[in-house]
């Protein structure tokens, strides 16, 4: 027999090879609310050749909690009048439950049957009814039995695993593989794949209980090998260790990807010592499947502690050509080498912290020197350590390849020390770059796709549970409901009034002006219903909840300036029929518009040559029409849109990156807000917290955010500081309006000549023009200069394009020194005559003890930048040195 089911997490109801009947139930949003009483009856048919030994029953329920407490709602089934279970009752709880019970082959009909749920007189709740499923029961016993019942369920399997290449014999080590798979059905996986950001990818299958496993796998750089475990054991999800590496997510399983449906959470743990996985397929017992694709996100700078590293140590450096270990707190091309295949690298941080991701980056040549089996340490002493995390066989399959680490963390460490007991081969080992941070990366979410025995796949989508889209981003889902495109529609229009021209804005009147909306007021649900009735068919979701947020609207896209009110939509051929005369067809072979043009809904008004389209053949299974752009400018019809709103976040997505300069402009007193925070950040040493807080405020509009963050970047990698300088600073108005001349000439300008003398080949002259007025202009034939700088009679400067006038403009300058605490300014006057003795070592140690004692009352300094900047310094603050200034707590959030 074909499975028989029916789908109530769908509005209307799907039922497969079978009909239903409701007494004293009613559909309930994404859900059947069966009363006391009440009862469901749903019809399947058996051919008539020999029927089944059994038929699996499944249920979807759960009861509807009292208050505080937890329903109960006990259920009589039934078979053709034969009954299968009395007085059942589904457990309360926050989650659906599936539930199986066995349908002996004597209570079946040949022909016609008759399922029915009911629900009993005494219960004191409503049973909430997701799904119903009737399916031939298969020798492998159906393993969906309640969560609290089976604790394998509820637990993280850990498996020692080894693997060997084809036709070899010798089975070698492989790093230990947890899994853990749950999506609230309490079901096993018996099969899973999956697939690591790297490339590597792996696929295996269980014995019953998951006690062992065997498969195949294939790593980054195609290496090809069998694969196989044992179990060593279950942890229980209690283990906080284990909460803080594994993946959750709520999930919303039905048609299409706004449609509601069945909604629970999926547990996700696969970690096989690789970098985390990107993408999911498994199978069950039951003949189920699924496939889920992450959306990978990087660690947030928030987890990351890698600027609380004080001191790093190695084994062995190369110090006489800058190969250091230092190198590697530095975001840089820079590397350290060390001798041997065997070494060690230690990390002291200011306060203990507990590290639960670390990231290793491959360094620029030679792959033998990469390491390839490791153990991460932690220690609060430094002579007692900890085995935090142990790694072997491992790979990078490029050059400066990042790749991240994750072990579940639960202490505090002080001192954290990595081990590599072997490299690739040679005889040094190397990397780029360690960062530490005290958890990994999440991914914001999935899509993917479940499938049921004997039916067809549907959506299956997740957002993270920590996930909280900020409001009204444009990165969030777009909008469906009426409330949803009131809140969107309101904050679009006020980034449009804030950038958009005068004669863009003409048909724009005074009152739309002032309340910040450039719509009308929405249509009510009698206008939408008669526009219906006139259409003969049901608008799609988004849009009509569009034209219930508002009845029309002006200036959505740069190029569409007037959408339709709801009195006016129509389909293309009659409410536009010369258009349609004109776009219904067209030259070319490629070219057959014809047929979507006679049935498109047309919803736009006035644009630049486009007209907005809706294809009601073209229906996902949540409601939605696909959308279209036609332009006269366009060989055919533009790319297809899933739905209206997919369509408007698409065009609201393009106007923003034109006009992103302008875009950034918006809510200065959060753009102030996140300064505050980001100094706050940086006096305390967090420097790419505040960085990531001052570009955040540098995208809501705030010049100082622009100015700070490039100025505590300058401090981490001078080399690069002349791009940021000549872009984020010079470049930019607000920098120039909100920081003052004054601090330019003192910070940003000898920063940026510094980069002119050190980094650039050849003359800088024409990236010095930059610089403009904060240069001095000197007197034509200065050293022998013709036209270095002078002013003509009309006024003008007459440096032009000459690279020797702005070199010798440069050589004029004399930055102003910015006042210092008394204190600070002590050490500098000492720490410049031990430099200038050539003591400089002695000339940062002064330095350094004076480092927690800078401050300063202005809100737009951030650090001594002098020491980047006074030659006096050039050989005593050193690259490491510099990141040691922004990374030391100051002023009054010292130690």
């Amino acid at each position: 027999m074909r499975a028989t089911f029916a789908d109530f997490t769908i509005d209307p109801p799907r039922f497969g090879n079978g009909t239903a009947r409701y007494t004293r139930c009613h559909p309930d949003r994404d859900r059947l609310a069966i009363g006391a009483g009440g009862r469901v009856e749903l019809d399947f048919a058996l051919n008539g050749g020999e029927l089944p030994e059994q038929l699996t029953l499944t249920l979807i329920a759960r009861v509807s909690p009292l208050g505080e407490s937890l329903g109960w709602a006990p259920i009589d089934i039934t078979v053709n009048g034969h009954a299968v279970i009395s007085r059942f009752t589904v457990p309360g709880g926050a989650r659906p439950r599936e539930v199986a019970f066995a349908v002996p082959g004597e209570a079946l009909l040949a022909g016609l049957n008759t399922l029915c749920v009911r629900g009993r007189a005494e219960a004191r709740g409503l049973l909430w009814l997701y799904r119903i499923g009737v399916e031939p029961s298969r020798i492998c016993a159906r393993m969906h039995l309640m969560a609290e019942e089976r604790p394998a369920e509820a637990a993280v399997c850990a498996y020692r695993t080894e693997w060997r290449a084809p036709g070899a014999a010798e089975w070698r080590p492989a790093p230990r593989l947890l899994v853990h798979l749950d999506r609230g059905e309490g079901s096993l996986p018996v099969r899973l794949a999956w697939r690591g950001q790297d490339g590597a990818e792996a696929s295996i299958g269980f014995q019953p209980a998951m006690t062992e496993f065997y498969g195949h796998r294939r790593a980054a750089d195609g290496t090809l090998t069998e694969y196989r475990g044992v179990l060593e054991g279950r942890s229980p999800l209690r283990d906080s260790a284990l909460e803080e590496v594994m993946h959750r997510f709520r999930t919303v399983e039905g048609r299409g990807s706004g449609g509601s449906g069945l909604r629970q959470e999926l547990r996700l743990l696969i970690e096989d010592g690789g970098p985390p996985v990107e993408r999911v397929i498994w199978g069950d017992p039951s003949g189920h499947s699924g496939t889920v694709s992450l959306l990978a996100a990087e660690p947030g700078p928030e987890a990351e502690v890698t600027d609380l590293v004080t001191k790093v140590r190695a084994h062995s450096e190369f110090a006489e050509v800058g190969e250091v270990a230092e190198n590697l707190l530095h975001d840089s091309w820079h590397k350290w080498l060390g001798h041997g295949d065997r070494a060690w690298l230690e990390f002291t941080l200011r306060r203990p912290v507990a590290v639960g991701h670390y990231v290793l980056t491959s360094a620029n040549d030679v792959p033998g020197r990469d390491p390839k089996d490791w153990t991460l340490k932690g220690s609060n002493d430094a002579e007692h350590w900890v085995d935090l995390d142990s790694r072997v066989e491992e790979s990078f399959a490029h050059r400066h390849q990042p790749r991240g680490f994750t072990f579940g963390a639960a202490t505090a460490y002080r001192h954290y020390r990595l081990e590599i007991t072997r490299n690739a081969g040679e005889d040094q080992i190397q990397l780029s770059q360690v960062r530490l941070f005290t958890s990994a990366p999440q991914p914001k979410g999935f899509i993917g796709h479940y499938q049921r025995a004997g039916e067809a796949p549907t959506g299956y989508r997740g957002t993270a549970v920590s996930a909280v889209p900020e409001p009204g981003s444009t990165t969030a889902a777009p909008p469906r409901t009426v409330e949803q495109w009131r809140s969107y529609l309101a904050e679009y229009s006020a980034t449009i009034l804030r950038v958009a021209d005068e004669e863009e804005l003409s048909e724009v009147d005074d009152g739309q002006r002032a309340a910040g909306w450039l719509g009308f007021e929405g249509a009510d649900e009698e206008t939408i219903l008669a526009l219906e009735e006139r259409l003969g068919t049901r608008l799609p979701p988004s849009y009509r909840a569009f034209l219930g947020a508002s009845d029309g609207w002006l200036n959505i896209s740069p190029f569409m300036w007037r959408m339709r009110p709801a009195k006016t939509v129509g389909w293309l051929r009659e409410a536009d029929p010369e258009t349609w005369s004109v776009i219904r067809g067209g030259e070319g072979e490629d070219w057959d518009d014809t047929a979507f043009m006679d049935r498109a809904l047309l919803v736009s008004e006035e644009g630049d040559a486009q007209h907005w389209l809706l294809d009601p053949a073209d229906v996902s299974e949540d409601g939605e029409w696909a959308a279209y752009i036609w332009a006269s400018w366009y060989p055919a019809l533009g790319d297809r849109h899933s739905s209206f709103a997919e369509l408007v976040a698409e065009e609201r997505g393009g106007f923003e990156d034109q006009a992103a300069h302008e875009v950034r402009m918006g809510r200065p007193e959060t753009a102030e807000d996140l300064v505050a925070e980001g100094r706050a950040q940086a006096l305390r040493g967090e420097v790419r917290k505040a960085m990531a807080t001052f570009e955040q405020a540098a995208v809501k509009g705030s010049g100082a955010g622009a100015y700070l963050g490039i100025i505590l970047g300058a401090f981490l990698d001078i080399s690069a500081a002349h791009h940021w300088i000549r872009t984020g600073i010079l470049g930019d108005p607000r920098v120039l309006e909100t920081i003052g001349m004054e601090q330019l000439r003192a910070e940003a300008a000898p920063l940026y000549l510094r980069c002119a003398a050190e980094e650039w080949t050849g003359a800088p002259g024409g990236y010095l023009s930059a610089l403009g007025d904060i240069l001095p202009r000197l007197p034509d034939g200065v050293d022998g200069v013709v036209g270095a700088g002078g002013v003509a009679a009309s006024g003008a400067a007459t440096g032009g394009d000459d690279p020797a006038a702005w070199m010798a403009r440069a050589a004029a300058f004399a930055p102003p020194a910015l006042p210092e605490s008394r204190t600070f300014q002590q050490a500098l006057d000492l720490a410049r005559a031990l430099a200038d003795r050539g003591a400089t070592d002695q000339s940062w140690a002064v330095i350094e003890a004076a480092l927690p004692h800078w401050h300063c009352d202005s809100p737009h300094r951030i650090a001594p930048v002098v020491l980047l900047t006074d030659p006096a310094f050039r050989d005593v603050v050193t690259p490491a040195r510099a990141r040691r200034v922004v990374t030391t707590p100051r002023g009054e959030f010292r130690e």
